[in-house]
């Protein structure tokens, strides 16, 4: 369902001067998808999609055309990091000195479900999770993002 309307989005925008949320939920609602405001933002985030200049003043959304992060911000964060540790729902992550700044940048930037804060120190990453399940599974994760 998910991917259809990502589709279905990529394609309106494509062909269409779409400006506005408002007019991508129109478009959603006229072929049977019934979607909030907060779904349409997820979803601009998730495809990338940015606002660009066309004709005289006027903005529409397109394709970001930018190389993908993801793997420059996993090699920032497994270049950084010494230990992952749980504590409850706290993932504990101790780096070398002055690389937790830009580590927890790099977590951030991987948007990982479950995961809501971190607070970065010197040498030392704290990651608040919404439960222990999750932390562990986060932990879990990050331990074999940084395997490679």
């Amino acid at each position: 369902m998910k991917k259809n309307r990502h589709e279905l989005i990529l394609n309106f925008i494509q062909s269409n001067n779409v400006s506005t949320q408002d007019e991508i939920i129109k478009m959603l609602s006229e072929h049977g998808y019934n979607v909030t405001q907060a779904t349409i933002s997820r979803d601009i985030k998730e495809l990338k999609l940015i606002k660009e200049h066309y004709g005289k003043n006027e903005v529409k959304y397109a394709v970001s055309t930018k190389k993908d992060n993801n793997d420059n911000i996993k090699m920032i964060f497994a270049r950084s990091v010494l230990s992952v540790d749980v504590a409850m729902n706290l993932i504990v992550v101790k780096c070398y000195p002055g690389t937790a700044n830009a580590a927890c940048v790099a977590l951030d930037g991987l948007h990982m479900n479950g995961v809501i804060g971190t607070i970065a120190g010197d040498d030392t990453i704290f990651t608040a999770c919404t439960d222990v399940e999750t932390a562990i599974k986060t932990k879990n994760a990050v331990e074999e993002m940084l395997k490679g």
